[in-house]
């Protein structure tokens, strides 16, 4: 494995955390490692750049071109299909592809993160699941832990059987009290998909990112994500 596609089985369970943290302990030990969010939405921040992007940045210490990590921004919490055509921004996704080529011919690999689901249209008739089996990349999704999460989880697998995409397994991420114990969620997800479920990851009280992060290999090895040729 040279990169890998960071999921999720919904929006707001916790891909950028995830995906920042698996870049960061890649970084400790000296891999030389880009990364890219295609799509963004939301306020930008002072410096013209959106939250998801200044922190893959911070925790990648990336100087790469904003143009080449984030392709496409969109000030609107929406799809990026449903962005494009409210705001008449016309999306190519040759340019994403092509941007994801060029930051892996700088980089050991590239950690790519998407936006909400693998069903999150980009265009009319093309999604999240098509840039990824495009890019021909391995694929970790992320998943919460409230009730309908099963469901949710079921369905993206399901989804990924029939497009032939490289899922390499699940991180359970607990961004909210309550829904499914843990250990049980993950007992289900396993023997129901037959994949891997990297780890779970406990809901933080009082959130901190750095805590978090530098937290991330207390519950993963991040060796078991398959990075073997790096």
């Amino acid at each position: 494995m040279r990169s890998i596609f960071v999921t999720g089985t919904d929006t707001h369970v916790g891909k950028t955390c995830v995906t920042a943290s698996i870049v960061k302990s890649l970084r400790d030990v000296d891999i030389d490692v880009g990364v890219m969010k295609p799509f963004a939405s939301g306020y930008k921040n002072s410096n013209s750049i959106s939250q998801d992007i200044k922190i893959l940045m911070k925790y990648s210490n990336s100087n790469d071109p904003i143009d080449l990590v984030n392709p496409y921004y969109f000030e609107i919490p929406t799809s990026p299909y449903d962005a494009s055509k409210l705001l008449h921004k016309e999306i190519n996704i040759q340019n994403i592809i092509d941007a994801y080529e060029k930051l892996l011919s700088y980089h050991d690999l590239v950690i790519v993160e998407g936006i909400g689901g693998l069903m999150t249209p980009l265009t009319q008739d093309y999604f999240i699941s098509n840039l990824i089996s495009e890019l021909n990349i391995d694929t970790i999704v992320v998943s919460g832990s409230k009730i309908g999460t099963v469901n949710h989880t079921l369905l993206t697998n399901e989804h990924c059987k029939q497009l032939g995409l490289k899922l390499k397994g699940f991180v359970i991420n607990q961004t909210e009290p309550g829904g499914y114990e843990l250990s049980n969620l993950k007992q289900q997800i396993q023997e129901l998909t037959n994949q891997t479920v990297y780890c779970t990851i406990p809901y933080y009280e009082h959130f901190d990112l750095d805590l978090y992060i530098n937290n991330f290999t207390n519950f993963v090895n991040i060796s078991n994500f398959g990075f073997k040729d790096v």
